[in-house]
């Protein structure tokens, strides 16, 4: 089923963002790996290149927190549990055999709108890091608890991936290629420039590390939502019409 109206109009303007953010992000990240700016910056003595870089870069930069870009991500997978969760009930009311698998989706897209905004996922390293000496691809110990917990989710939702529609599955595994693949993959070689550059996070190498990682979790989000609001359409009941009632004259017959 092709999307259509508002819609694809939708997922357009949450494209066209994304792009935004992550050109923004990248090129003044990109200034910022500059020596000398990275020494004003850090002294805070004075605003480097031009008035405002520093405020800028705090707002699009996509390896910082509560900012537009970590706001941006939490709303696509905020919107993706909503609409998730409009499913989940109506297939509860249809009886339907995944109902539960679509309720657990919600909540744990839920769960990643939180994690996005929050970085809960970070208090992952410090566990990690007091049991292991994490370095290079794993220099980021949350990897260690994730991929697993990624692996068993997966395997324990192929027969639902499997009952979707053949349109919506496409998406689906699209979607989880991309957002997986940024989240664990790419953050894996962000760790290893990360250890390389002395636990620094302004070396080139981890600039475009984790700009790519983050545009690939962009993406995932909004080609996940696409298939989830193609989901809904086909797979959501149409609400009843409204019964019409006419009001009677008093001792008027009923026609």
């Amino acid at each position: 089923m092709v999307l259509i109206g508002n819609t694809r109009r939708l997922l357009v303007a949450l494209g066209a963002l994304a792009v935004v953010i992550n050109l923004v992000s990248l090129v003044l990240r990109l200034i910022a790996t500059d020596p000398a700016i990275a020494a004003e910056l850090e002294s805070g003595a004075r605003q480097p290149v031009f008035f405002g870089f520093q405020g800028l870069l705090r707002i699009f930069s996509v390896d910082e927190e509560a900012n537009l870009a970590s706001w941006f991500n939490a709303a696509l997978l905020l919107l993706s549990a909503l609409v998730i969760w409009g499913i989940a009930v109506d297939r509860r009311a249809a009886e339907d055999r995944w109902a539960k698998h679509w309720a657990f989706l919600a909540l744990a897209f839920a769960y990643l709108s939180a994690d996005e905004a929050g970085r809960l996922h970070e208090s992952a390293d410090a566990i990690v890091d007091s049991l292991i000496d994490a370095r290079g691809i794993l220099s980021f110990g949350w990897i260690l608890v994730a991929a697993p917990l990624v692996l068993a989710f997966a395997l324990a939702y192929l027969g639902f991936l499997r009952a979707l529609p053949a349109d919506v599955r496409k998406l689906v595994v699209i979607a989880a290629v991309l957002y997986v693949g940024g989240a664990i993959g790419v953050e894996s070689l962000g760790g290893l420039a990360y250890d390389l550059n002395g636990g620094q996070k302004g070396s080139l190498a981890f600039v475009i590390a984790s700009s790519v990682e983050e545009a690939f979790e962009m993406a995932g989000a909004i080609t996940f939502l696409a298939a989830m609001l193609m989901a809904a359409r086909q797979l959501v009941r149409p609400a009843a019409e409204p019964v019409e009632l006419v009001e009677q004259r008093p001792g008027a017959s009923p026609s």
